[in-house]
């Protein structure tokens, strides 16, 4: 779905960031993080609190972090905006609690797709 539609649906406040993989050829960038399920509005309780899963941005045409070397570290999300533009797809910021100071992602791509991780339990 579009970035816009996404942030509609999901709500990635306090989830955990724990990897970044940027794929230039492919034009995608996957975020590995812990989504706080029970924020959703689709949380039934018997589900566990926190999801881990895959969130993959496809069509990338933009992405640039602030600063620009970081390290992460389960980095809670603090803030997600769809920024306006003049151009093709979405832009998404999405500001990190990072290890010293915040980190600032810049996201311009066509759409977003949550894949979750299942367990060894699930």
């Amino acid at each position: 779905m579009k970035p816009s539609e996404f942030i509609k649906v999901y709500t990635l406040f306090d989830s955990l960031v724990e990897d970044l993989k940027y794929n230039e050829a492919k034009k995608q960038l996957r975020m590995t993080l812990d989504l706080c399920q029970w924020k959703q509005s689709f949380y039934v309780e018997t589900e566990p609190e926190m999801q881990l899963g895959i969130l993959i941005f496809s069509g990338v045409t933009f992405y640039k972090t602030e600063p620009h070397l970081f390290n992460l570290d389960s980095s809670e999300i603090l803030e997600v905006d769809v920024l306006q533009f003049d151009g093709e797809g979405e832009r998404i910021k999405i500001v990190l609690n990072g290890l010293d100071d915040v980190i600032v992602l810049n996201i311009q791509s066509n759409e977003i797709e949550w894949k979750e991780i299942k367990t060894i339990n699930g």
